[in-house]
């Protein structure tokens, strides 16, 4: 298993990996410039390269996204996807979801804690953090970043590279355009416009 990242998201993805009893080998994958001289993170190979990636692909092409930020997460999919990788979803068996009309995408991140309730879609590539909670009738496309405690209420629709903040709550019905930032522990009580970041209580535009 190839986990795209070698941080600190990374490192809580080999805590769920490992508390799922997965058995086979685990790589991880850095391509960045802090990674250039490294060969190893954690004690496991590191793959600082595409060239050095293909090969374990080839043997198991399977990889999981191991950052957090909605950009990379997408560029990441995009690079190894194209060397020959499949993405996969790793979902905590200590998260909790729903039994009735969950539609759940592939390459997601669901954490330790995260509840996913009933009739809720997830897209591709999306990050459900630790201790998040969605409820009723979400919609969240693709590459979002929901970081840990944040609450979406019912019937709320999420775009696609949204950043939702730690602890954050957006309020029933609520529409978030694509590629909006919503700040640590704001509350967001009306619709939000695609690109740009809101804060507080209740959320406004950043100055």
């Amino acid at each position: 298993m190839l986990l795209a990242g070698a941080g600190g998201h990374s490192i809580e993805l080999l805590g769920i990996l490992l508390d799922n009893q997965y058995a086979g080998k685990i790589y991880f994958f850095d391509d960045s410039p802090n990674a250039a001289n490294a060969s190893t993170y954690e004690g496991y190979p590191l793959l600082n390269s595409i060239e050095k990636a293909i090969p374990v692909l080839q043997m198991d092409p399977e990889f999981i996204l191991a950052v957090g930020k909605p950009i990379h997460r997408k560029i990441m999919d995009q690079k190894l996807s194209a060397a020959g990788g499949k993405l996969v979803s790793l979902i905590s068996k200590r998260s909790s979801i729903g039994d009735y009309r969950v539609e759940l995408a592939t390459g997601l991140n669901i954490m330790t804690g995260a509840v996913i309730t009933n009739r809720i879609q997830v897209g591709r590539g999306t990050l459900v953090h630790i201790h998040c909670s969605i409820h009723h009738d979400v919609v969240i496309g693709d590459y979002c970043e929901l970081s840990p405690g944040c609450r979406l209420l019912g019937k709320v629709k999420l775009g696609s590279g949204i950043s939702v903040g730690a602890g954050a709550i957006v309020l029933p019905g609520v529409k978030i355009g694509d590629d909006a930032v919503i700040g640590a522990g704001a509350v967001v009580t009306q619709d939000v416009q695609g690109g740009i970041t809101v804060m507080g209580i209740p959320a406004r535009m950043r100055a």
